[in-house]
């Protein structure tokens, strides 16, 4: 399978994926500032499918701590996705992030950026494995 064709479908997944997630604890109809997050996923999307193809030869060629790697390019990814949410606010202007509540915010974007990148790998990973043993 052509790398291409793999990150395409894990973007596209990606994006499908987390669009569904976030629209169901949106309210319903979804405000229109919900476009930015509609804006950030599509991002983000087009960052897995620049980086999916590298995971792939990380995996291929056994590159040295290539999972604590991962790890903490996913993290760092939530981190840069948490940033104008958490300087720009988040939808209520009355009022001010407060400073636990912003910490909190980093900590779980991070973390979720993290796992989504690892379970990006170790999916890829697999489809690899699978498909060199045919």
């Amino acid at each position: 399978m052509r790398l291409r064709k793999v990150a395409w479908i894990n973007a596209v997944g990606f994006f499908i994926f987390w669009l569904l997630v976030l629209l169901a604890g949106a309210d319903k109809p979804p405000p229109v500032g919900f476009l930015w997050v509609v804006l950030v996923v599509a991002l983000s999307a087009m960052v897995v499918y620049r980086r999916i193809p590298t995971y792939i030869q990380w995996f291929r060629t056994k590159k040295a701590r290539r999972l604590l790697r991962v790890a903490l390019e996913g993290f760092l990814a939530g981190l840069v996705v948490a940033t104008p949410f958490a300087l720009l606010g988040g939808g209520e202007s009355s009022t001010a992030m407060q400073p636990i509540a912003c910490v909190s915010w980093f900590a779980i974007l991070g973390l979720m950026g993290m796992l989504n990148s690892l379970a990006l790998y170790v999916m890829n990973a697999a489809l690899v494995k699978r498909l060199g043993s045919e």
